[in-house]
Protein backbone atom coordinates (compact mmCIF):
# COMPACT_ATOMS: atom_id res chain seq x y z
CA UNK A 1 0.00 0.00 0.00
CA UNK A 2 2.88 2.28 1.26
CA UNK A 3 4.64 1.63 -2.81
CA UNK A 4 1.18 2.14 -4.07
CA UNK A 5 1.07 5.69 -2.51
CA UNK A 6 4.68 6.16 -2.89
CA UNK A 7 4.42 5.73 -6.53
CA UNK A 8 1.05 8.10 -7.69
CA UNK A 9 2.75 10.54 -5.57
CA UNK A 10 5.42 10.69 -7.74
CA UNK A 11 3.55 10.20 -10.70
CA UNK A 12 1.05 13.23 -9.38
CA UNK A 13 4.29 15.25 -8.68
CA UNK A 14 6.28 14.56 -11.70
CA UNK A 15 3.52 16.00 -13.85
CA UNK A 16 2.78 18.60 -11.35
CA UNK A 17 6.24 19.80 -12.21
CA UNK A 18 5.56 19.43 -15.85
CA UNK A 19 2.70 21.23 -15.70
CA UNK A 20 4.07 24.02 -13.86
CA UNK A 21 7.08 24.01 -16.51
CA UNK A 22 4.67 23.95 -19.55
CA UNK A 23 3.18 27.08 -18.01
CA UNK A 24 6.44 29.03 -17.60
CA UNK A 25 7.33 27.75 -21.04
CA UNK A 26 4.14 29.21 -22.61
CA UNK A 27 4.13 32.53 -20.36
CA UNK A 28 7.89 32.59 -21.68
CA UNK A 29 7.41 32.12 -24.53
CA UNK A 30 4.33 34.57 -25.16
CA UNK A 31 6.52 37.54 -23.17
CA UNK A 32 9.32 36.86 -25.71
CA UNK A 33 6.84 37.15 -28.95
CA UNK A 34 5.37 40.56 -27.48
CA UNK A 35 8.95 41.77 -26.70
CA UNK A 36 9.69 40.71 -30.38
CA UNK A 37 7.00 42.16 -31.75
CA UNK A 38 7.01 45.40 -29.90
CA UNK A 39 10.51 45.66 -31.24
CA UNK A 40 9.81 45.13 -34.84
CA UNK A 41 7.23 47.72 -34.81
CA UNK A 42 9.41 50.17 -33.42
CA UNK A 43 12.35 49.15 -35.55
CA UNK A 44 9.66 49.67 -38.46
CA UNK A 45 8.74 53.08 -37.29
CA UNK A 46 12.26 54.15 -36.65
CA UNK A 47 13.42 52.24 -40.35
CA UNK A 48 10.15 54.87 -41.53
CA UNK A 49 11.38 58.28 -39.96
CA UNK A 50 15.10 58.11 -41.48
CA UNK A 51 13.67 57.05 -44.64
CA UNK A 52 11.36 60.31 -44.20
CA UNK A 53 14.27 62.55 -42.90
CA UNK A 54 16.64 61.44 -45.58
CA UNK A 55 14.00 62.35 -48.14
CA UNK A 56 13.46 65.78 -46.40
CA UNK A 57 17.42 66.46 -46.15
CA UNK A 58 17.26 65.87 -49.87
CA UNK A 59 14.18 67.86 -50.62
CA UNK A 60 15.99 70.32 -48.61
CA UNK A 61 19.03 70.44 -50.76
CA UNK A 62 17.25 70.36 -53.99
CA UNK A 63 14.86 73.52 -52.85
CA UNK A 64 17.81 75.27 -50.93
CA UNK A 65 19.97 75.36 -55.20
CA UNK A 66 16.27 76.61 -56.46
CA UNK A 67 15.86 79.26 -53.70
CA UNK A 68 19.90 80.08 -54.42
CA UNK A 69 19.04 80.32 -58.26
CA UNK A 70 16.20 82.62 -57.89
CA UNK A 71 17.98 85.25 -55.29
CA UNK A 72 20.83 85.11 -57.73
CA UNK A 73 18.64 86.10 -60.45
CA UNK A 74 17.56 88.89 -58.46
CA UNK A 75 20.77 90.20 -57.32
CA UNK A 76 20.34 92.89 -59.89
CA UNK A 77 16.68 93.51 -60.50
CA UNK A 78 14.55 96.39 -59.70
CA UNK A 79 12.90 96.89 -56.51
CA UNK A 80 9.47 96.32 -57.90
CA UNK A 81 10.54 92.42 -59.38
CA UNK A 82 11.96 92.42 -55.41
CA UNK A 83 8.59 93.17 -54.19
CA UNK A 84 6.65 90.57 -56.57
CA UNK A 85 8.69 88.02 -55.42
CA UNK A 86 8.66 88.99 -51.81
CA UNK A 87 4.66 88.98 -51.98
CA UNK A 88 4.78 85.62 -53.40
CA UNK A 89 7.25 83.96 -51.42
CA UNK A 90 4.32 85.42 -48.23
CA UNK A 91 1.86 84.13 -50.08
CA UNK A 92 3.53 80.61 -49.91
CA UNK A 93 4.14 80.90 -46.39
CA UNK A 94 0.74 81.30 -45.19
CA UNK A 95 -0.14 78.77 -47.25
CA UNK A 96 2.33 76.09 -45.89
CA UNK A 97 1.67 77.39 -42.08
CA UNK A 98 -2.32 76.87 -42.64
CA UNK A 99 -1.82 73.31 -43.18
CA UNK A 100 -0.48 72.42 -40.07
CA UNK A 101 -1.54 70.28 -37.71
CA UNK A 102 -0.31 68.73 -34.76
CA UNK A 103 2.72 66.48 -34.81
CA UNK A 104 1.99 62.89 -35.36
CA UNK A 105 5.53 61.62 -35.14
CA UNK A 106 5.19 60.23 -31.85
CA UNK A 107 1.11 59.34 -31.81
CA UNK A 108 0.50 55.53 -32.75
CA UNK A 109 -0.65 55.29 -36.35
CA UNK A 110 -2.81 52.80 -37.86
CA UNK A 111 -0.14 50.95 -40.04
CA UNK A 112 3.32 51.86 -41.20
CA UNK A 113 2.30 53.28 -45.05
CA UNK A 114 -0.06 56.32 -43.37
CA UNK A 115 3.19 56.64 -40.99
CA UNK A 116 5.03 57.09 -43.84
CA UNK A 117 3.24 59.12 -45.97
CA UNK A 118 2.43 61.73 -42.84
CA UNK A 119 6.15 61.48 -41.64
CA UNK A 120 7.02 62.55 -45.85
CA UNK A 121 4.26 65.23 -45.59
CA UNK A 122 5.23 66.85 -42.38
CA UNK A 123 8.93 66.61 -43.13
CA UNK A 124 8.58 68.30 -47.09
CA UNK A 125 6.15 70.86 -45.06
CA UNK A 126 8.90 72.21 -42.22
CA UNK A 127 11.37 72.11 -44.92
CA UNK A 128 9.18 74.00 -47.70
CA UNK A 129 8.75 76.71 -44.54
CA UNK A 130 12.35 77.28 -43.69
CA UNK A 131 13.75 77.30 -47.41
CA UNK A 132 10.99 80.08 -47.98
CA UNK A 133 11.51 81.99 -44.83
CA UNK A 134 15.13 82.29 -45.40
CA UNK A 135 14.25 83.67 -48.48
CA UNK A 136 11.94 85.82 -47.45
CA UNK A 137 14.74 87.49 -44.63
CA UNK A 138 17.20 87.90 -47.55
CA UNK A 139 14.76 89.75 -49.85
CA UNK A 140 14.17 92.02 -46.98
CA UNK A 141 17.52 92.56 -46.53
CA UNK A 142 18.10 93.11 -50.71
CA UNK A 143 14.93 95.30 -50.23
CA UNK A 144 16.68 97.16 -47.80
CA UNK A 145 19.75 97.53 -49.20
CA UNK A 146 18.66 98.59 -52.62
CA UNK A 147 16.53 101.66 -51.00
CA UNK A 148 19.99 102.58 -48.98
CA UNK A 149 21.27 102.50 -52.53
CA UNK A 150 18.63 105.01 -54.05
CA UNK A 151 19.02 107.32 -51.10
CA UNK A 152 22.79 107.73 -51.69
CA UNK A 153 21.90 108.18 -55.65
CA UNK A 154 19.55 110.98 -54.50
CA UNK A 155 21.94 112.61 -52.07
CA UNK A 156 24.16 112.71 -54.81
CA UNK A 157 21.83 114.23 -56.80
CA UNK A 158 20.93 116.80 -54.28
CA UNK A 159 24.66 117.42 -53.10
CA UNK A 160 24.96 118.63 -57.10
CA UNK A 161 22.12 120.53 -57.45
CA UNK A 162 23.36 122.49 -53.91
CA UNK A 163 26.68 122.88 -55.20
CA UNK A 164 25.26 124.51 -58.47
CA UNK A 165 22.97 126.91 -57.00
CA UNK A 166 26.19 127.88 -54.80
CA UNK A 167 28.17 128.71 -57.33
CA UNK A 168 25.01 130.47 -59.18
CA UNK A 169 25.29 132.98 -56.22
CA UNK A 170 28.80 133.44 -55.81
CA UNK A 171 28.64 134.13 -59.65
CA UNK A 172 26.03 136.66 -58.98
CA UNK A 173 27.65 138.24 -55.76
CA UNK A 174 31.30 138.35 -58.02
CA UNK A 175 29.36 140.59 -60.96
CA UNK A 176 28.32 142.88 -58.15
CA UNK A 177 31.34 143.55 -56.66
CA UNK A 178 32.89 144.11 -60.50
CA UNK A 179 29.90 146.77 -61.71
CA UNK A 180 30.70 148.32 -58.04
CA UNK A 181 34.11 148.41 -58.64
CA UNK A 182 33.89 150.14 -62.42
CA UNK A 183 30.92 152.06 -61.25
CA UNK A 184 31.33 153.06 -57.75
CA UNK A 185 28.91 156.03 -58.33
CA UNK A 186 27.04 155.44 -60.75
CA UNK A 187 25.95 151.83 -59.36
CA UNK A 188 24.66 153.91 -56.70
CA UNK A 189 23.29 156.60 -58.53
CA UNK A 190 19.20 155.72 -59.08
CA UNK A 191 18.35 156.47 -62.99
CA UNK A 192 21.99 155.14 -64.37
CA UNK A 193 22.55 152.39 -66.26
CA UNK A 194 25.26 150.96 -63.51
CA UNK A 195 22.32 151.45 -61.21
CA UNK A 196 19.97 149.34 -62.96
CA UNK A 197 22.20 146.50 -63.46
CA UNK A 198 23.34 146.85 -60.26
CA UNK A 199 19.20 146.66 -59.08
CA UNK A 200 18.77 143.54 -61.28
CA UNK A 201 21.53 141.83 -59.75
CA UNK A 202 20.02 142.16 -56.41
CA UNK A 203 17.24 140.84 -56.95
CA UNK A 204 18.70 137.86 -58.75
CA UNK A 205 21.08 137.79 -55.44
CA UNK A 206 17.89 137.34 -53.32
CA UNK A 207 16.07 134.73 -55.53
CA UNK A 208 20.00 132.70 -55.77
CA UNK A 209 20.12 132.42 -52.27
CA UNK A 210 16.55 131.29 -51.84
CA UNK A 211 17.16 128.51 -54.13
CA UNK A 212 20.77 128.11 -52.26
CA UNK A 213 18.69 127.85 -49.09
CA UNK A 214 16.15 125.44 -50.28
CA UNK A 215 18.83 123.35 -51.94
CA UNK A 216 21.14 122.62 -48.88
CA UNK A 217 18.18 121.94 -46.78
CA UNK A 218 17.06 119.36 -49.36
CA UNK A 219 20.41 117.61 -48.81
CA UNK A 220 20.85 118.05 -45.28
CA UNK A 221 16.91 116.07 -44.78
CA UNK A 222 18.18 113.29 -47.54
CA UNK A 223 21.42 112.90 -45.31
CA UNK A 224 19.77 112.59 -42.36
CA UNK A 225 17.32 109.50 -43.78
CA UNK A 226 20.36 108.34 -45.23
CA UNK A 227 21.85 107.97 -41.77
CA UNK A 228 18.64 106.27 -40.22
CA UNK A 229 18.48 103.57 -43.07
CA UNK A 230 22.14 102.12 -43.42
CA UNK A 231 21.43 98.42 -43.90
CA UNK A 232 24.42 97.65 -46.10
CA UNK A 233 24.10 94.94 -49.16
CA UNK A 234 23.60 91.65 -47.92
CA UNK A 235 26.26 88.91 -48.86
CA UNK A 236 25.40 86.09 -51.41
CA UNK A 237 22.72 83.89 -50.52
CA UNK A 238 23.45 80.46 -48.55
CA UNK A 239 20.76 77.98 -47.04
CA UNK A 240 21.05 78.07 -43.23
CA UNK A 241 21.65 73.68 -43.05
CA UNK A 242 21.98 74.58 -38.91
CA UNK A 243 18.17 76.06 -39.10
CA UNK A 244 16.88 73.22 -41.68
CA UNK A 245 17.67 70.58 -38.94
CA UNK A 246 16.12 72.89 -36.46
CA UNK A 247 13.39 72.15 -38.55
CA UNK A 248 13.23 68.99 -38.81
CA UNK A 249 13.60 68.65 -35.13
CA UNK A 250 10.39 67.09 -34.21
CA UNK A 251 11.15 64.06 -36.65
CA UNK A 252 14.77 63.62 -35.03
CA UNK A 253 13.11 63.75 -31.59
CA UNK A 254 10.76 61.27 -32.30
CA UNK A 255 13.49 58.80 -34.10
CA UNK A 256 15.66 59.80 -31.09
CA UNK A 257 12.92 58.31 -29.03
CA UNK A 258 12.30 55.08 -30.43
CA UNK A 259 16.39 54.33 -30.77
CA UNK A 260 15.99 54.91 -26.57
CA UNK A 261 12.94 52.31 -26.84
CA UNK A 262 14.88 49.96 -28.64
CA UNK A 263 18.01 50.23 -26.28
CA UNK A 264 16.24 49.64 -23.73
CA UNK A 265 14.95 46.23 -25.13
CA UNK A 266 17.17 42.88 -24.98
CA UNK A 267 16.20 41.77 -28.23
CA UNK A 268 17.61 45.59 -29.88
CA UNK A 269 20.60 45.39 -27.02
CA UNK A 270 22.05 41.94 -28.88
CA UNK A 271 20.48 41.49 -32.24
CA UNK A 272 21.52 44.70 -33.81
CA UNK A 273 25.62 44.44 -32.75
CA UNK A 274 25.32 40.54 -33.73
CA UNK A 275 23.72 41.05 -36.76
CA UNK A 276 26.84 44.23 -37.45
CA UNK A 277 29.27 41.91 -36.89
CA UNK A 278 28.01 38.15 -37.59
CA UNK A 279 29.26 38.40 -41.25
CA UNK A 280 32.63 39.78 -40.67
CA UNK A 281 32.80 37.00 -37.94
CA UNK A 282 32.01 34.33 -40.40
CA UNK A 283 34.13 35.51 -42.98
CA UNK A 284 37.26 35.51 -40.25
CA UNK A 285 36.33 31.99 -39.18
CA UNK A 286 36.27 31.06 -43.21
CA UNK A 287 39.17 32.69 -43.37
CA UNK A 288 41.50 31.42 -40.39
CA UNK A 289 40.39 27.94 -41.45
CA UNK A 290 41.06 28.36 -44.93
CA UNK A 291 43.63 30.87 -45.70
CA UNK A 292 46.56 29.41 -43.40
CA UNK A 293 46.17 25.95 -45.52
CA UNK A 294 46.13 27.48 -48.62
CA UNK A 295 48.93 29.37 -48.04
CA UNK A 296 50.81 26.55 -46.47
CA UNK A 297 49.66 24.33 -49.65
CA UNK A 298 50.81 26.89 -51.67
CA UNK A 299 54.30 26.98 -50.59
CA UNK A 300 54.54 23.07 -50.17
CA UNK A 301 53.27 22.03 -53.29
CA UNK A 302 54.65 24.73 -55.58
CA UNK A 303 57.63 26.97 -54.23
CA UNK A 304 59.47 24.80 -52.26
CA UNK A 305 59.95 21.74 -55.35
CA UNK A 306 60.36 24.58 -57.89
CA UNK A 307 63.31 25.65 -55.38
CA UNK A 308 64.50 22.14 -55.06
CA UNK A 309 65.34 22.36 -58.86
CA UNK A 310 67.68 24.75 -58.50
CA UNK A 311 71.15 24.83 -58.50
CA UNK A 312 72.88 24.31 -55.03
CA UNK A 313 74.73 27.62 -53.80
CA UNK A 314 78.18 27.35 -53.53
CA UNK A 315 79.37 30.61 -51.92
CA UNK A 316 82.95 29.72 -52.39
CA UNK A 317 82.23 29.27 -56.53
CA UNK A 318 80.04 32.64 -56.16
CA UNK A 319 82.63 34.90 -53.85
CA UNK A 320 85.70 33.14 -56.19
CA UNK A 321 87.56 31.86 -52.72
CA UNK A 322 89.64 29.25 -52.54
CA UNK A 323 88.78 27.80 -49.33
CA UNK A 324 90.79 25.20 -47.02
CA UNK A 325 88.40 22.76 -45.06
CA UNK A 326 87.98 22.88 -41.61
CA UNK A 327 89.71 19.80 -39.73
CA UNK A 328 87.29 17.51 -37.64
CA UNK A 329 87.93 15.99 -34.49
CA UNK A 330 90.87 13.36 -34.58
CA UNK A 331 88.92 11.01 -32.72
CA UNK A 332 86.05 11.16 -35.33
CA UNK A 333 83.35 12.44 -32.80
CA UNK A 334 80.88 15.08 -34.32
CA UNK A 335 80.28 16.59 -30.75
CA UNK A 336 83.02 19.45 -30.46
CA UNK A 337 81.42 21.45 -27.38
CA UNK A 338 81.20 20.98 -23.78
CA UNK A 339 79.96 22.78 -20.80
CA UNK A 340 83.31 24.75 -20.42
CA UNK A 341 86.35 25.12 -22.71
CA UNK A 342 89.68 25.97 -21.36
CA UNK A 343 92.00 27.65 -23.77
CA UNK A 344 95.30 29.23 -23.64
CA UNK A 345 96.09 32.58 -24.91
CA UNK A 346 99.39 32.97 -26.28
CA UNK A 347 101.32 35.90 -26.34
CA UNK A 348 99.99 38.09 -29.32
CA UNK A 349 96.92 36.44 -29.03
CA UNK A 350 93.25 39.01 -28.79
CA UNK A 351 90.43 37.32 -27.29
CA UNK A 352 87.32 39.30 -27.61
CA UNK A 353 84.10 37.40 -25.56
CA UNK A 354 81.25 38.28 -23.85
CA UNK A 355 81.39 39.10 -20.00
CA UNK A 356 79.06 36.49 -19.52
CA UNK A 357 81.04 33.46 -21.29
CA UNK A 358 84.67 34.36 -19.33
CA UNK A 359 84.57 32.40 -16.20
CA UNK A 360 87.96 32.74 -14.97
CA UNK A 361 91.04 33.96 -15.99
CA UNK A 362 94.60 34.98 -14.81
CA UNK A 363 94.94 38.15 -13.09
CA UNK A 364 97.79 39.15 -15.04
CA UNK A 365 95.93 39.74 -18.16
CA UNK A 366 94.93 42.52 -19.27
CA UNK A 367 91.70 43.33 -20.36
CA UNK A 368 90.02 46.43 -21.04
CA UNK A 369 86.14 47.02 -23.18
CA UNK A 370 85.29 46.09 -26.94
CA UNK A 371 82.22 48.27 -27.44
CA UNK A 372 81.43 46.53 -30.94
CA UNK A 373 82.92 42.73 -32.62
CA UNK A 374 83.49 44.91 -35.79
CA UNK A 375 83.15 48.37 -36.49
CA UNK A 376 82.15 47.90 -40.17
CA UNK A 377 78.91 45.73 -39.03
CA UNK A 378 77.26 47.81 -36.34
CA UNK A 379 74.02 46.03 -36.17
CA UNK A 380 74.99 42.90 -36.81
CA UNK A 381 76.79 43.63 -33.94
CA UNK A 382 74.14 44.85 -31.59
CA UNK A 383 71.60 42.23 -32.88
CA UNK A 384 73.53 39.39 -32.23
CA UNK A 385 74.68 40.94 -28.66
CA UNK A 386 78.49 41.55 -29.57
CA UNK A 387 78.39 44.53 -27.56
CA UNK A 388 80.82 45.48 -24.69
CA UNK A 389 82.77 42.53 -25.30
CA UNK A 390 86.10 41.89 -23.03
CA UNK A 391 89.12 42.13 -24.24
CA UNK A 392 91.87 40.02 -22.96
CA UNK A 393 95.74 40.05 -23.59
CA UNK A 394 99.17 38.17 -22.43
CA UNK A 395 102.11 38.59 -22.27
CA UNK A 396 102.32 35.13 -21.34
CA UNK A 397 100.54 32.06 -21.53
CA UNK A 398 97.35 32.49 -19.54
CA UNK A 399 94.49 29.59 -19.01
CA UNK A 400 91.26 30.91 -19.80
CA UNK A 401 88.56 29.34 -18.76
CA UNK A 402 85.24 29.56 -21.32
CA UNK A 403 81.57 28.12 -19.94
CA UNK A 404 78.28 29.72 -20.12
CA UNK A 405 77.64 30.65 -16.34
CA UNK A 406 73.98 32.03 -16.73
CA UNK A 407 72.46 29.37 -19.15
CA UNK A 408 72.23 25.82 -17.88
CA UNK A 409 71.50 24.27 -21.22
CA UNK A 410 74.46 26.15 -23.49
CA UNK A 411 77.73 24.35 -24.27
CA UNK A 412 80.54 25.99 -25.43
CA UNK A 413 82.42 25.17 -28.56
CA UNK A 414 86.07 25.93 -29.82
CA UNK A 415 86.16 26.12 -33.76
CA UNK A 416 89.42 26.68 -35.14
CA UNK A 417 90.14 28.51 -38.53
CA UNK A 418 93.71 27.65 -39.96
CA UNK A 419 94.50 30.24 -42.42
CA UNK A 420 92.90 30.39 -45.66
CA UNK A 421 89.87 28.90 -44.16
CA UNK A 422 86.34 30.44 -44.64
CA UNK A 423 82.82 29.87 -42.70
CA UNK A 424 79.64 31.17 -43.59
CA UNK A 425 78.19 31.56 -39.88
CA UNK A 426 75.44 33.22 -38.29
CA UNK A 427 76.70 35.62 -35.15
CA UNK A 428 73.84 34.72 -32.89
CA UNK A 429 75.91 31.64 -31.83
CA UNK A 430 79.10 33.71 -31.29
CA UNK A 431 80.04 34.35 -27.50
CA UNK A 432 83.65 35.16 -28.86
CA UNK A 433 86.55 35.19 -31.10
CA UNK A 434 90.63 34.45 -30.90
CA UNK A 435 92.66 36.59 -33.17
CA UNK A 436 95.99 37.40 -33.59
CA UNK A 437 96.67 41.30 -32.47
CA UNK A 438 98.64 42.06 -35.77
CA UNK A 439 96.18 39.91 -37.85
CA UNK A 440 92.37 40.20 -37.22
CA UNK A 441 89.61 38.09 -38.16
CA UNK A 442 88.48 39.12 -41.45
CA UNK A 443 84.30 39.23 -41.75
CA UNK A 444 82.36 40.28 -44.81
CA UNK A 445 78.52 40.04 -45.77
CA UNK A 446 77.49 38.62 -49.12
CA UNK A 447 74.02 39.76 -50.17
CA UNK A 448 72.26 36.72 -52.17
CA UNK A 449 69.03 38.54 -53.42
CA UNK A 450 68.48 36.35 -56.98
CA UNK A 451 68.57 33.07 -55.00
CA UNK A 452 65.29 31.56 -54.44
CA UNK A 453 66.89 29.51 -51.83
CA UNK A 454 67.43 32.71 -49.81
CA UNK A 455 63.99 33.83 -50.62
CA UNK A 456 62.01 31.14 -49.49
CA UNK A 457 64.13 30.54 -46.26
CA UNK A 458 64.27 34.39 -46.11
CA UNK A 459 68.28 34.63 -45.38
CA UNK A 460 69.49 36.94 -47.69
CA UNK A 461 72.56 37.98 -46.30
CA UNK A 462 75.67 35.65 -45.54
CA UNK A 463 77.90 36.86 -42.90
CA UNK A 464 81.62 34.99 -43.91
CA UNK A 465 84.27 34.73 -40.84
CA UNK A 466 87.93 34.19 -42.59
CA UNK A 467 91.00 32.42 -40.60
CA UNK A 468 93.71 32.16 -39.63
CA UNK A 469 90.86 32.72 -36.20
CA UNK A 470 89.00 30.72 -33.59
CA UNK A 471 85.40 31.28 -32.60
CA UNK A 472 84.05 30.56 -29.80
CA UNK A 473 80.25 29.28 -30.20
CA UNK A 474 77.78 28.48 -27.79
CA UNK A 475 74.86 25.73 -28.56
CA UNK A 476 72.02 24.59 -26.72
CA UNK A 477 72.55 21.03 -25.71
CA UNK A 478 75.93 21.16 -27.79
CA UNK A 479 77.42 22.07 -30.94
CA UNK A 480 78.37 19.60 -33.89
CA UNK A 481 80.42 20.00 -36.52
CA UNK A 482 80.24 17.07 -39.71
CA UNK A 483 80.91 16.36 -42.95
CA UNK A 484 78.56 17.19 -45.69
CA UNK A 485 79.43 14.14 -47.65
CA UNK A 486 77.01 12.88 -49.94
CA UNK A 487 74.23 14.98 -48.96
CA UNK A 488 72.97 15.83 -45.52
CA UNK A 489 69.66 17.50 -44.29
CA UNK A 490 68.83 19.47 -40.98
CA UNK A 491 66.19 22.01 -39.65
CA UNK A 492 67.31 25.44 -40.34
CA UNK A 493 66.54 26.60 -36.93
CA UNK A 494 69.46 24.07 -35.97
CA UNK A 495 71.84 25.26 -38.42
CA UNK A 496 74.98 27.81 -37.13
CA UNK A 497 77.29 27.55 -40.32
CA UNK A 498 78.63 26.04 -42.92
CA UNK A 499 82.49 26.20 -44.75
CA UNK A 500 81.93 27.98 -47.94
CA UNK A 501 83.09 25.14 -49.82
CA UNK A 502 79.84 22.95 -49.14
CA UNK A 503 77.11 23.10 -51.56
CA UNK A 504 74.14 24.83 -49.83
CA UNK A 505 70.17 24.10 -50.65
CA UNK A 506 66.92 23.69 -48.98
CA UNK A 507 65.12 20.84 -49.74
CA UNK A 508 61.13 20.41 -48.60
CA UNK A 509 60.15 18.60 -45.47
CA UNK A 510 58.70 14.97 -46.35
CA UNK A 511 54.88 15.11 -45.57
CA UNK A 512 52.37 17.94 -45.37
CA UNK A 513 50.33 17.19 -42.30
CA UNK A 514 53.21 17.62 -39.81
CA UNK A 515 54.55 21.04 -41.61
CA UNK A 516 50.40 21.77 -41.94
CA UNK A 517 49.76 21.37 -38.20
CA UNK A 518 53.10 23.24 -37.41
CA UNK A 519 55.01 20.16 -36.22
CA UNK A 520 57.61 20.72 -38.82
CA UNK A 521 59.05 23.74 -40.87
CA UNK A 522 58.64 23.88 -44.90
CA UNK A 523 62.32 23.39 -45.51
CA UNK A 524 65.26 21.70 -44.12
CA UNK A 525 68.79 23.11 -44.65
CA UNK A 526 70.52 20.48 -47.37
CA UNK A 527 74.70 20.03 -47.81
CA UNK A 528 76.33 18.42 -50.36
CA UNK A 529 80.23 18.17 -50.97
CA UNK A 530 83.07 17.92 -49.08
CA UNK A 531 82.91 20.72 -46.46
CA UNK A 532 81.77 20.81 -43.10
CA UNK A 533 78.86 22.41 -41.41
CA UNK A 534 78.03 23.09 -37.47
CA UNK A 535 74.66 23.06 -35.79
CA UNK A 536 73.18 23.27 -31.89
CA UNK A 537 71.86 20.21 -30.87
CA UNK A 538 68.30 21.67 -29.70
CA UNK A 539 67.50 24.70 -31.63
CA UNK A 540 65.36 27.14 -29.05
CA UNK A 541 65.90 29.99 -30.95
CA UNK A 542 62.73 31.08 -31.70
CA UNK A 543 62.23 27.92 -33.48
CA UNK A 544 60.40 25.44 -31.79
CA UNK A 545 57.91 23.79 -34.19
CA UNK A 546 54.36 23.76 -32.62
CA UNK A 547 54.86 26.26 -29.97
CA UNK A 548 54.13 30.09 -31.21
CA UNK A 549 56.20 32.87 -28.96
CA UNK A 550 55.43 36.47 -29.05
CA UNK A 551 54.30 38.07 -32.38
CA UNK A 552 57.25 40.67 -31.57
CA UNK A 553 59.60 37.51 -31.19
CA UNK A 554 58.93 36.04 -34.48
CA UNK A 555 59.00 39.62 -36.39
CA UNK A 556 62.44 40.30 -34.51
CA UNK A 557 63.42 36.60 -35.55
CA UNK A 558 62.64 37.14 -39.00
CA UNK A 559 64.10 40.82 -39.14
CA UNK A 560 67.81 39.18 -38.22
CA UNK A 561 67.36 35.88 -40.24
CA UNK A 562 66.99 38.57 -43.23
CA UNK A 563 70.64 39.99 -42.64
CA UNK A 564 72.23 36.67 -41.47
CA UNK A 565 72.29 36.84 -37.77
Amino acid sequence: MRQLLTTLLRFLLRHALQFALFIVILLAGRWLLAEWRAYSITSKTVATLRQAAAAADGQGLTLGQAATLRIQNLQHASQAAIAARQAEVQTQLRALRDQQQPSLFTIPLPDAAMLARHAQQEATRRIEIEVLAQEAHYLGALQAALAGEDGRLTLARLHGEHVLAYAALQANLNLQQQLEAVHPLASRLPGSVANTRMTQLETQEVRLRENNLAAWRAYQAQQARNSRAHAAHPGPFAIDNKALAAALAPLQAAIDAGEVQQAKSWIGRWSGPVREVAPTAALLVLSAILLPVAIKAFFYFLLAPLASRFKPLSIARELHIDSASLPLRPDGQSRISGVSQAWTLAPGDDMLIHPDYLQSSPVSTHKNTQWLLDWRFPFTSLASGMVALTRIRSKEHASVTISASEDPLSEIAVLDLPAGAALVFQPRGLVGIIQRQDQPVAISSHWRLGSLHAWLTLQLRFIVFRGPATLIVRGCRGVRLERAGQGRSISQSATLGFSTDVLYSTMRSETFIPYLRGQQALLNDRFDGDGVYLYEETPRHGKQPGKVGSWFEGATDAILKVFGI
